[in-house]
């Protein structure tokens, strides 16, 4: 999901969010949906400070949804608010946490709150309102993936086999970031919410996005997957640790790509893609970066309480091992995932759905599907998508997004959980 962060100043003031709060009225006259299953928005705090609380819940207590997910710790972006009362455009404050701290729990590295919480609003504030609209709430947590943190921390950042920090990267095998995500868990957890979703709990690549992007060369697949591999400090001695050296690695990622850019595509007959890359060096290092992201999604669940977490992933297995996502081990550790179904062909969608399903067993598989527009395709894509999951005996959704979509398309949902 690439989308975020840098938020003007909004208008509402303490006094004025918790008037919203005491204006929630009783939602007991509020439709039930017939069916089991699990649907949650993910939704931001802006909108909901700016439409007013009691209208959010109302409009997702309506259309059957059960649940809210709430951008918790984000990044920065430039976000269209079509029905948004106060602004159209919405700029976001770089990675930023919409909750209040203990801050005393933390280490170093430590988290920059929204100027929204301080004008109280905020996950508790939320989540106050969700509960009497008999709607969970849930935390939608960005983890490594950061430039904030990784420019006022840039030990934490990742860093290319020429020394070159990737600011916007967060290393999953830093110490201190480790530390920083299990005490943002653990004070997620404390507010006694449902779910902790964690995007971007893995090693991100170069191409994950950033801010006005800029390349006069082209880059085959394999050469952009060897520009984005970290060789911070962190993996280094990581690597040593468990008995892996990074530095013939580096050596390697290094010299190749320096070839390719002093003459461009003399590498392309040989190293065209990712699979064309020497096995023997790199399925070692890739095996060893999963073990990295599967160690710290242990460390994490056992800082979440009572609190489910559900890493985001992708459908497609190649992606999943481009960024080092282990499936099967994750999934043991949390007991479910989130997958992005973000595809418009519903039959597409069939087999990468039941090929996860088939590798992480018996752990809930919730998949995340887009409502907006160009990227669901239409109702009608919508509902194929949906139809086909249903088949599979997915009972748990994601809906992106709250504050992108036209109203209008909320319908979608309510239809199809209530048909």
């Amino acid at each position: 999901m690439d989308r975020r962060t840098f938020l003007s100043a909004l208008s509402l003031a303490p006094v004025a969010a918790n008037e919203a709060l005491r204006m929630v009225a009783d939602p007991s006259t509020n439709p039930k949906p017939s069916s089991s299953e699990s649907a949650s928005m993910w939704t931001y705090l802006w909108d909901i400070a700016d439409e007013g609380y009691q209208t959010v819940m109302e409009r997702l207590k309506e259309n059957g949804l059960t649940s809210l997910s709430l951008a918790t710790a984000y990044h920065a972006g430039k976000f269209l608010a079509p029905h948004n009362p106060k602004r159209k455009v919405v700029f976001l404050e770089d990675g930023t946490v919409y909750f209040q701290p203990n801050r005393g729990s933390y280490g170093r590295v430590k988290p920059l709150v929204n100027s929204l919480v301080k004008e109280g609003h905020h996950l508790a504030s939320v989540k106050k309102a969700a509960d009497k609209f008999g709607l969970q709430t849930r935390a939608w947590v960005v983890c490594c993936h950061n430039t904030r943190l990784g420019m006022q921390y840039p030990e934490i950042a990742c860093e290319n086999a020429f020394g070159d920090k990737i600011y916007h990267n967060l290393c999953p095998s830093s110490r201190e970031l480790r530390e920083y995500l299990r005490s943002m868990v653990n004070d997620i957890a404390a507010h006694g919410i449902d779910t902790i979703e964690l995007e971007a709990l893995q090693f991100q690549g170069y191409g994950h996005g950033f801010h006005h992007e800029r390349e006069g060369i082209e880059l085959s697949t394999a050469m952009r997957f060897l520009l984005g591999l970290c060789f911070c400090p962190s993996c280094l001695s990581r690597g040593r640790d468990s008995g892996m050296s990074l530095e013939s690695i580096r050596s390697f990622t290094r010299s190749t790509l320096q070839q390719h850019f002093e003459r461009p595509g003399s590498m392309d007959d040989k190293y065209g893609n990712v699979d064309s890359l020497p096995k023997e060096v790199f399925e070692p290092f890739l095996d060893w970066r999963k073990s990295v992201v599967v160690s710290l999604v242990e460390e994490l669940s056992g800082f979440a309480k009572s609190t489910k977490l559900r890493p985001m992933m992708s459908l497609d297995p190649a992606a999943r091992a481009l960024v080092s996502m282990d499936a099967a081990k994750v999934s043991e550790a949390t007991g479910g995932v989130l997958a992005l179904g973000y595809l418009k062909d519903g039959a597409a969608l069939r087999a990468p759905l039941a090929g996860l399903q088939s590798i992480v067993g018996s752990a809930e598989v919730t998949v995340g599907f887009q409502v907006g527009l160009p990227e669901s395709g239409g109702r009608k894509e919508f509902l194929d998508r949906m139809w086909v999951a249903k088949d599979l005996g997915i009972r748990s959704f994601n809906f992106y997004n709250y504050g992108f979509i036209p109203l209008e398309n909320l319908s979608w949902i309510r239809e199809v959980l209530r048909g």
